[in-house]
């Protein structure tokens, strides 16, 4: 046990008195309710807008201030006399009898001392009504006079003196005051002033050159646009195809007009020299062809886009319109744009290690990369090449989407690759001639204004490079690896099916002319299509 005792500690409760609320002067508001009442009886009844205040007795009960009572006991006198007006002398009105009087008669004090009587009210009221009508008539006197002295008809001021009154004439009105002279300081700042006006004048001309020359080419590329559809005339034949894709942001369409001028343009700047094999002395069109079908063949074998192929073949005429190679170096120079055009198009390219086993090791890969420096050099880097698949996928949607003329279309772009004839041609009218041939050659011959209008071509526009086309397939098979590639199944023998037509209607070798022998094959398709139809 621990000896140390036990001892409850209590709690002391004083009642201690706040020294600073003891020791602080009174408040604003005691002070002013103080002197309030203290002057109560002073102050009118129309001024007394204090607030009420109020203070707890002992009793709880409130006592409230008489300076805020001062206006309700006015109200509650006067409703007393109405009162009593109305119910006769002798009675208590609505009150409860004698009650109601003894309450008023301990009221009528404060009454006396806050209102003062009936009689100095109505005076003062009436002094007030005296002075506001002399106050109005002062006013008026003096607009009467302020209009008499603008009309010009101002009369002479009445004044007394000891002969008698004397009537004085009003003096005459003061000259017009001079303008002042302008000074240096003025003229400054004048000339400033017109200098910013004519500088931010010049800003805004500046703006508006600006905002005209932009107008200009919006008008120019409108002119163009307006220019490539030839058929509708006045009247639009053709459908907005590209209203029903605004909600597919992949088809842009929005500005694809504005794309399809930009890339009319781009192949303007990237087509190749068509007669650049003049300055080849140990090249000619039959070796190219053979090159480019052996890159038929490794395109075939990896897999890869059409846009890789067509941009392949590009870069290599342009290559070889500005550059003439001896005949060592051709297969160097076409698997280096080869690579090229993969690495640009493709989403997963062949290596340059592949690229150069395919030429069975004869060129090594650091060879390979300085052929590549070297042509993009040549080309000075510009890939933009569009290629003809875009235009056809635009042209097949207006032609709702038929995939066997589409199929056909694309056979009959590879083979503007390889025919020299075709070097030159733009990627639009290759796609536009290869649709419309893809069409006559399965019964369609009818060029709609939708064709025309998307693949900006008109059918005479399309005639040569589709007969360019049809006797390349009437020749003997030039290049296996195509006709094979288009022969199968899968391509659904479009190759076989093109020879085919070709030859029942022109012998193997011959020239055809497309355009003498159009109007005959169009008879044929609609006799056909009658004799299907009475079937």
């Amino acid at each position: 046990m621990s000896n140390i005792p036990l001892r409850r500690t209590t709690r002391v409760t004083r009642n201690l008195k706040d020294n600073e609320n003891a020791n602080a002067r009174p408040s604003r508001i005691t002070t002013r309710a103080k002197t309030l009442v203290s002057s109560a009886a002073d102050v009118p009844t129309s001024q007394a807008t204090a607030p009420v205040l109020a203070s707890k007795t002992k009793g709880g009960s409130t006592v409230e201030n008489p300076i805020g009572r001062k206006r309700r006991d006015a109200l509650a006198e006067v409703t007393s006399l109405v009162n009593k007006n109305k119910n006769g002398p002798g009675k208590g009105g609505t009150a409860k009898g004698k009650e109601k009087e003894v309450v008023e008669a301990a009221e009528s004090k404060t009454k006396t001392a806050a209102r003062p009587p009936m009689r100095e009210s109505l005076r003062t009221a009436a002094a007030l009504v005296a002075k506001r009508g002399t106050r109005a008539a002062s006013v008026s006197t003096t607009s009467s006079q302020a209009t008499d002295v603008i009309a010009g008809k101002e009369k002479p001021t009445r004044v007394l003196s000891r002969d008698g009154p004397v009537f004085v004439k009003p003096p005459d009105p003061a000259p017009p005051i001079a303008k002042r002279k302008p000074s240096v300081v003025d003229t400054e700042d004048a000339e400033t002033d017109r200098a910013f006006k004519r500088r931010h004048t010049e800003d805004i001309a500046g703006e508006l050159h600006i905002d005209e020359e932009s107008q200009a080419d919006a008008d120019k590329i409108a002119r163009e646009l307006v220019a490539i559809d030839q058929t509708a005339g006045d009247v639009q034949l053709w459908d907005d195809l590209d209203a029903e894709d605004w909600d597919d942001p992949a088809m842009v369409s929005e500005y694809v007009a504005e794309v399809c001028v930009y890339l009319r343009e781009i192949e303007l700047t990237t087509r190749p020299n068509p007669d650049y094999m003049q300055n080849h002395p140990e090249l000619d069109w039959e070796k190219r062809g053979i090159l480019v079908d052996w890159i038929l063949q490794v395109h075939a074998r990896f897999q890869l886009l059409h846009e890789t192929l067509f941009l392949f073949t590009n870069i290599l005429d342009r290559f070889l319109s500005a550059r003439p190679i001896s005949l060592s170096k051709l297969q160097l120079v076409g698997i280096t744009c080869f690579f090229i055009a993969a690495k640009y198009e493709e989403t997963y390219a062949p290596s340059v290690a592949e690229i150069a086993y395919l030429a069975d090791g004869q060129y090594t890969v650091e060879e390979v990369l300085k052929a590549e420096r070297y042509i993009l050099k040549t080309i000075d880097w510009d890939l933009r090449f569009p290629g003809p698949m875009g235009w056809l996928r635009r042209g097949s949607k207006a032609d709702d989407c038929e995939t066997k003329a589409r199929t056909i279309a694309k056979y009959l772009l590879e083979i503007g690759c390889l025919e020299w004839q075709l070097v030159g041609t733009l990627p639009s009218l290759m796609a536009a001639a290869a649709l419309w041939f893809a069409r006559l050659t399965l019964g369609r011959e009818e060029w709609t204004p939708n064709l025309a209008h998307y693949m900006t071509y008109t059918e005479a526009e399309l005639l040569p490079t589709a007969n360019i086309m049809l006797n390349y397939i009437l020749e003997p098979v030039q290049h296996e690896s195509l006709y094979k590639k288009y022969a199968h199944k899968r391509y659904l023998k479009c190759s076989v099916f093109m020879r085919q037509w070709a030859l029942e209607r022109w012998p193997e070798g011959s020239i055809a002319d497309l355009e003498e022998d159009l109007a005959d094959i169009k008879a044929d398709i609609q006799d056909a299509r009658a004799k299907s139809v009475e079937c």
